[in-house]
């Protein structure tokens, strides 16, 4: 089914959701194109949710780097001249690879982001939120996106990985540029990010930490990971590492002064309540609105639709987690809710980052309306403006609140 529905066009980002459910209801599998710099692309959209979930683990599907880097120089090739793709397509990673590899890369990641080694950086967390709330004023407007949203995730995805903090600021210009529908922008970034990650693994292999990086590149020869991989593992730690879980604590925030601040407040008082809740925001407004593409290797039928072999195939969440098919009440805030999400994905590319994801918005959460249960937005709802990524982050470009 083609649609006439223009994915990321400035109609969509006054009001994605809008769009995503009118895309649900004409159907589960959809036929468009998305914009690429000066050009666009084709892609094959999944809607619905029962068909999301059959595409993330379906064998037709792969996430081959190299195949969807082929793909990708095909459409967007003029004139004989390739594109100069950023690395996050081009360097060898956990996101972009299918099994065999994507287990091997998937084995030395996954064993330092258990849920016991993420519990064990709470009160890290704790402290580093404490000490962000701490600096903001009460009774003036402070942009919430800016001083915790951003900063919270970006602080805690580099000591973990161990940059140094004079290096924070330009590490977020360049995931930043890389997101942008901006070619020439991304491509510098990407390059600047490249050579950066180099000297920062060659500083760890000399002097090694107590950090992540310096335990990855200290691998036994079976998960030792070679130096492309380092870097590209770096890359994704990097960018989904901190602009997703920046997008999904501004998103919950969103979410909670939606209503005159009632359900700010309610958490407030009601601190057990978070857990559930972290898990309602991350679906009822995903800090990732698109998935990561994937292509088919061979023709493949999903919703009573045929997907030609090659074709860029990209799973819609605003869209599939609101589908009423799945969901009692989709399009309300439920925070006992018992039916699963795909809001971090499913099968073996399920998101490594979701538990530490989830706990950082939770304290960020919860310490804000705990100690600022009068908070309330400074502007009119309709003045909140989305940004406007080619990939992953479905966030708020500012969030003003008066705090109180």
């Amino acid at each position: 089914m083609t649609t006439d529905i223009a994915f990321y066009g400035a109609g969509w980002w006054a009001d994605p959701h809008k769009w995503a459910a009118l895309l649900r209801e004409r159907g589960p599998v959809h036929q468009a194109t998305v914009p690429w710099g000066a050009q666009e692309i084709p892609v094959w959209v999944i809607a619905r949710y029962a068909e999301a979930r059959e595409a993330f683990t379906h064998p037709g599907l792969s996430k081959d780097g190299g195949g969807l880097v082929a793909i990708l120089e095909d459409h967007l090739t003029v004139d004989g001249k390739k594109p100069d793709l950023s690395a996050m397509f081009r360097l060898p990673h956990v996101v972009f690879k299918d099994p065999p590899e994507h287990a091997r890369l998937h084995r030395v990641l996954v064993k330092h982001f258990t849920r016991s080694r993420v519990e064990r950086m709470r009160p890290r967390i704790e402290q580093m939120t404490a000490e962000l709330l701490d600096d903001l004023p009460l009774g003036r407007e402070v942009d919430l996106i800016t001083d915790v949203a951003f900063s919270l995730p970006l602080n805690v995805i580099c000591e973990l990985i161990g940059v140094p903090k004079l290096k924070q600021g330009v590490l977020r210009a360049w995931t930043y540029a890389l997101m942008e529908d901006n070619p020439d922008r991304a491509k510098a970034a990407s390059r600047n990010m490249h050579a950066y990650l180099l000297e920062l693994i060659e500083t760890a292999r000399a002097n090694p930490g107590e950090d992540l990086l310096s335990a990855l590149v200290q691998e036994t020869d079976e998960d030792r990971l070679s130096l492309e991989e380092l870097v590209g593992t770096l890359f994704v730690l990097f960018v989904a590492g901190h602009e997703t879980t920046t997008a999904l604590i501004g998103n919950a925030i969103g979410c909670l002064l939606d209503d005159d601040g009632n359900l700010w407040r309610e958490l407030g008082q009601r601190p057990y309540l978070l857990p559930a809740a972290v898990k309602e925001f991350a679906r009822f407004d995903p800090g990732v609105g698109t998935t990561t593409q994937r292509f088919t290797k061979e023709p493949v039928t999903i919703g009573g639709i045929t997907i030609p072999k090659g074709a860029i195939v990209v799973i819609n969440l605003l869209s599939v987690n609101r589908d009423s098919r799945h969901f009692d009440r989709a399009d309300e805030l439920v925070f006992d809710r018992t039916e699963p999400n795909l809001a971090f994905g499913h099968g073996i590319h399920y998101c490594l980052g979701a538990q530490l994801g989830s706990m950082e918005t939770e304290v960020a959460i919860g310490d804000m309306t705990r100690r600022f249960p009068n908070a309330r937005l400074a502007v009119d709802r309709d003045q909140l403006r989305r940004r406007q990524p080619v990939l992953i982050p479905h966030s708020w470009g500012d969030m003003p609140v008066i705090l109180g």
